[in-house]
């Protein structure tokens, strides 16, 4: 055979095996997302290409960066990916070192190097069981480092880490096993090959007759030779093979520069048909704060439990936006890449009550204005269920912001005649005493002790008067005659009790828009967990929200208390003012006063069992919550409380 074929040969095999390895590269992002072929080859060529004039294997970091460019999960998956790439290669070529040390091939230079891959890949592999033993301290240092950057410096330390930890977890878990081997032995057939036509090639211009594919495997690979498994130009050593450089070189180049011609032609997707396959997410979150947040949290060390099941749950979803408000279980808008639904879900005891949940939504799937569940699932560990999204629906709060209140209250009006007229009716009768006395003893003796004691709100408690934004009012101890047993038994003794809702809050009902003016509604998010089920606890959901401003306390995040004085940031909404007004108006046309008396102190109610949560989740804006809490005092109390006046 010719030198030129030889030549020709060598290239060809060496080509071939630069595919097979973008073939198993993809392997590694199939595992998250659907390859980009053709880019995949562009930056395998230009990265080996630069590898050749760059020292310590530079080249790599942007062919992880050119690929990571098209990826969806971004350069943290091409980093990682490549990371792996270059690990199973220093552990495959340690095993051929191996091989020919114990047959005597290459002398000492073989056996000096097999020790070396071998010490190397040992290394690697209880650097790895460090890491996995000492996880938790791992992860600390991590977190303690990013933590010395800005927010967004942080962040990409941060998922870099995170995409390198669950690539490993994730590509030998979940990876074809019998793909893996049959790429690697592929590709690496076709590397030797082609060191056998290039040893061909150098014997055919007459150089060392005895030069064979281990000469030019070892003048690559050991320590005084060419350091790269696919093209580094380190020129130097004594042998054949490093005699002729231009040679070397251009058998090094030709094949890369032949892969950015031909990458054109390949499919963008080569063997590949993903139309139903499902691909786990590196990081679900899409929002760059909550991925922050999220991050921060996971290297933290803290919540594992969560954080294994929060995987679980949505490492096949990208999560759009969480809407959680004031409760355990959480709240997401999420895409499959196919579809957008609402997500919800919630884990151990609260995950328990979400399967209750999901029990009363599928018993009246039949009413058209809750919504279908399209999936479900529940464990010892977790419960979540999805709903369908409409592109063109609002919640309640950002509808009644954005359109007349007249328009507004409509679609209140309308969800309440929805609700009277269908579960209302159901099981209809008078609330049993030994109900009453049970919700009064859970929802509001119980709450009254636990926000007595609580840390921040305990020192308020000692003086008579609170003065919230500028504004006087009384203390919590001023309110109690009204909130005794024997008083609120009298309030809520003629209840009724029937089928309900349970949480009527603005952001439960949705509005969908329609283009002809025929603006509709769908209600989400039940609560099965009441002890007393009246309806009148969904007047009192939406009194909390359009009287007492809920969504406005929930979006303080400052807040300061010194002695008696609570200050925050806090919006007066118009809307929602005149809402209440009509709301006010519609009840006691409907309802009669002594039930609208009932609604607004379980209003008081809502509040008491509000607060205790804000003092468990977030201690520091609990004095918001707790100044709401005598706002609506004031204000009911002004109205109802004349029973008992005593000012």
């Amino acid at each position: 055979m010719t030198a030129f074929l030889y030549f020709l040969f060598a290239v060809l095999f060496i080509y071939a095996a630069h595919l097979i390895r973008v073939l198993r590269w993809e392997l590694f992002i199939d595992t998250y997302e659907k390859p980009d072929h053709k880019s995949l080859i562009r930056a395998l060529a230009i990265g080996y290409l630069l590898n050749c004039v760059l020292p310590f294997k530079l080249g790599d970091l942007v062919r992880a960066f050119l690929a990571g460019r098209k990826m969806k999960n971004g350069k943290p998956l091409g980093l990682s990916t490549v990371i792996v790439d270059r690990y199973l290669d220093i552990v495959f070529v340690g095993v051929i070192f191996i091989l020919l040390s114990l047959t005597g091939i290459g002398s000492d230079a073989a056996k000096n190097t097999a020790v070396f891959y071998v010490i190397l890949s040992a290394s690697l592999l209880l650097l790895i069981a460090a890491v996995y033993l000492f996880k938790g301290t791992v992860k600390r240092i991590i977190r303690a480092v990013a933590g010395l950057f800005n927010d967004s410096i942080e962040a990409a330390l941060l998922r870099t880490a995170w995409a390198l930890i669950w690539n490993f977890k994730d590509i030998f878990q979940k990876i074809s096993k019998g793909k893996l081997l049959f790429t690697t032995i592929g590709m690496w057939s076709g590397y030797l090959i082609s060191y056998s036509f290039f040893a061909g090639y150098l014997r055919s211009l007459g150089g060392d007759q005895t030069a064979t594919w281990q000469d030019v495997f070892m003048m690559l690979f050991t320590q005084n030779g060419i350091r790269e498994s696919t093209g580094a130009m380190t020129l130097f050593g004594d042998t054949t093979v490093a005699a002729r450089p231009i040679s070397m070189l251009l058998y090094m180049v030709i094949p890369l520069i032949a892969l950015l011609v031909t990458a054109p032609l390949f499919k963008k997707e080569l063997f590949h048909s993903h139309d139903e396959e499902i691909y786990l997410n590196l990081m679900p979150l899409l929002d760059p704060k909550e991925r922050l947040a999220f991050l921060e949290t996971y290297f933290s060390n803290t919540d594992r439990d969560y954080m294994a099941n929060y995987l679980r749950i949505n490492q096949n979803i990208s999560i759009i936006r969480d809407y959680s408000a004031g409760s355990n279980a959480t709240t997401i808008l999420c895409t499959d890449g196919e579809k957008t639904f609402f997500r919800k879900y919630a884990f151990g005891e609260d995950g328990r009550k979400l399967g209750e949940q999901i029990k009363w939504l599928s018993e009246y799937q039949t009413l058209p204005f809750f919504p279908r569940i399209l999936r479900q699932e529940q464990t010892e560990l977790y419960c979540y269920y999805d709903m369908p999204y409409n592109s063109n629906s609002v919640g309640l709060f950002e509808y009644a912001h954005s359109t007349p209140p007249d328009q507004s209250f409509a679609m209140i009006r309308n969800a309440l005649t929805a609700l009277h007229d269908s579960i209302y009716r159901m099981n209809e009768k008078t609330a049993d005493p030994e109900a009453i006395r049970r919700y009064i003893e859970v929802k509001v003796t119980r709450n009254l002790n636990t926000i007595r004691n609580a840390r921040r709100i305990r020192s308020l408690q000692a003086y008579d008067t609170i003065v919230i934004n500028g504004t006087p009012c009384h203390n919590l101890a001023y309110y109690e005659p009204w909130l005794t047993e024997n008083y609120l038994e009298k309030v809520f003794g003629r209840d009724p009790v029937t089928v309900i809702h349970g949480d009527l809050t603005v952001e439960n009902i949705v509005c969908t828009r329609d283009a002809s003016g025929n603006d509709g509604f769908y209600i989400i998010d039940p609560n099965t967990g009441n002890i007393l089920d009246s309806p009148y606890l969904d007047y009192a959901k939406l009194l909390q929200s359009i009287h007492g401003g809920y969504e406005f306390l929930m979006s303080v995040k400052e807040v300061s208390v010194e002695e008696n004085r609570i200050n925050f940031l806090f919006t007066n909404s118009s809307a929602y003012a005149a809402l209440h007004e009509k709301l006010r108006t519609y009840m006691l046309s409907a309802l009669g006063e002594e039930a609208v008396k009932s609604v607004y102190f379980h209003e008081i109610v809502h509040w008491l069992r509000l607060l205790p949560y804000k003092i468990e989740k977030d201690i520091k804006t609990a004095p918001v919550f707790y100044a709401g809490l005598l706002m609506v005092l004031k204000d009911v109390i002004r109205l109802y409380g004349g029973d008992m006046e005593n000012e």
